[in-house]
């Protein structure tokens, strides 16, 4: 439990708030966002337990008791904003009301999402031509099998860390791309304070361990008060380490991306829909909170009712690779076709960086988010019947329908869609896996082809020296798939 507060008017409300809230966390990157939001909407099972008992809980309650007047002012003064947005305000207002306490729930809340959902670090593509400076230093990977250790129990290593931290930053400096900044006094304590002194505080963390750390770190320059910190400094710095060979050059844009959709989020750029919260509202509403009354309101519309309440048997095979890599699992059939999508995903080892489909040629039906179409990439020349993915649901589909799913339009994964049987009155956990063949795709490895390669080095015991860079200490054995380790993925937000 991280202790998370979001009120809402009703159930139904839930997954808005939620993501209005989540989307106000300027420590987040928005893939974490995303992700997040993705996950806790999709997967997570809600029910209304009127007898929880938590320590947070208590918490919330007896703030909402102490600043009634204060708090009923403050939805008053709400103006024409949508009510999510209220709801989400009311929530982090609560939260900053508690002090410590709440304070001390963002901080869970974050490292919570920053081990669940990392974002990953890749190194370049081997002979890439933007690597053109040669390192004095180590690749921060060699210390990898360390992160995550305590800093205080691993003095050595972490001095052997902050030496290198420290012949990274001087290298920089006195480089192209760092040389114009050299004069400056705060670069290099910029840099040795977020290497040396934030990334291994109380952990091993690298400058390769996590890029959403570097968020994390701006995030809180910002709340000290920092409104000139150096953007600039990291852009030359992660510029530098491109040019090294240590990260991917599209790492750049992305450390740029994420500080400046940071800043935006700081500095209260946010939309607001027109909406207005009347006076009996307010009072009606605090009045719930008080008395902890709460309605459920709405139910999921689905496409097909009489096999809304059916659950789907689905088999799902990697195209034109061998051998086989598929995945057997079951998901009820009230759930949104973008449930369907995302488990595909998740059971395949992707990593939702990139745009997806589901198309099924036998009735005509394109399933795929509304921000995902492209008329340039249409599959059947545009002759498919566009689908929102999150309107349509699985109870749509009927059993025997043959389906492609099209993942990652770059590197092109193609997966065969296969609707077995449907059950009746089925009891158990879903989505679940029950059978597998083989370990996955590779996010980034090329597609099909990258994948066949690194197949047939493998057997070989040829892996090339830049793949085995980029995937770690530990080479993916494709043969080998872990089941309960794929469920233990479909549900560890639940848990």
């Amino acid at each position: 439990m991280t202790g998370l507060l979001v009120v809402t008017k009703d159930f139904s409300s839930f997954a808005g708030v939620f993501t209005t809230i989540l989307y106000s966390m300027g420590f987040l990157t928005k893939k974490q966002q995303y992700r997040i939001r993705d996950q806790v909407t999709d997967y997570v099972q809600y029910r209304y337990n009127p007898d929880e008992t938590g320590p947070m809980i208590a918490v919330y309650k007896q703030c909402i008791h102490d600043h009634q007047t204060e708090l009923e002012e403050g939805l008053k003064n709400g103006g024409r904003l949508s009510e999510n947005i209220v709801m989400s305000d009311l929530s982090l207002a609560l939260g900053a009301m508690i002090g410590e306490k709440g304070s001390q729930v963002l901080n869970h809340f974050c490292q919570i999402v920053n081990e669940e959902v990392p974002i990953k670090v890749p190194k370049p593509r081997a002979n890439a031509k933007y690597c053109t400076i040669k390192r004095k230093f180590r690749d921060p990977r060699d210390w990898q099998k360390y992160t995550g250790e305590d800093a205080a129990d691993n003095p050595a290593i972490v001095t052997a860390i902050k030496k290198n931290n420290q012949k990274m930053i001087t290298q920089f400096l006195k480089s192209r791309d760092g040389k114009a900044l050299a004069s400056q006094g705060p670069t290099r304590d910029v840099l040795d304070d977020y290497l040396n002194g934030y990334l291994l505080h109380d952990q091993i963390r690298l400058v390769t361990t996590n890029l959403a750390l570097l968020n994390v770190y701006y995030w809180f320059a910002l709340s000290a008060g920092q409104d000139d910190f150096p953007i600039k400094v990291f852009e030359s710095f992660f510029t530098f380490l491109s040019h090294t060979g240590i990260v991917s050059q599209s790492t750049i844009q992305h450390v740029v991306d994420n500080m400046q959709d940071a800043w935006e989020i700081f500095n209260g750029n946010i939309e607001a829909a027109p909406h207005e919260l009347s006076e009996d509202e307010v009072k009606e509403f605090l009045k719930e909170l008080e008395e902890e009354s709460h309605q459920y309101e709405g139910q999921p519309q689905y496409v097909c009712p009489e096999r809304s309440g059916l659950t789907y048997e689905f088999i799902v095979t990697l195209n034109d690779f061998k051998p086989q890599i598929s995945r057997r699992f079951y998901i009820a059939g009230d759930q949104p076709i973008v449930n369907l999508q995302a488990v595909i995903i998740e059971i395949f080892r992707g990593e939702f960086e990139h745009m997806y489909d589901l198309v099924n040629e036998q009735t005509g039906d394109y399933f795929i988010l509304p921000d995902f179409i492209d008329e340039d990439f249409m599959p059947g020349g545009g002759k498919y019947n566009v689908i929102d993915a999150e309107a349509a649901t699985v109870s749509m589909l009927k059993k025997g329908d043959q389906l492609v799913f099209h993942y990652d339009y770059g590197d092109s994964w193609e997966f065969n869609v296969t609707v077995g049987k449907t059950v009746a009155n089925y009891d158990g956990y879903q989505p679940i896996v029950v059978g597998a063949h083989g370990y996955g795709i590779i996010e980034g490895i090329g597609g099909v082809s990258g994948l066949e390669t690194y197949y047939r080095d493998y057997q070989r015991g040829q892996v090339d020296s830049d793949i085995k860079d980029w995937l770690g200490d530990q080479l993916i054995d494709l043969d080998k798939v872990d089941i309960n380790e794929l469920n233990h993925q479909l549900r560890m937000l639940e848990e």
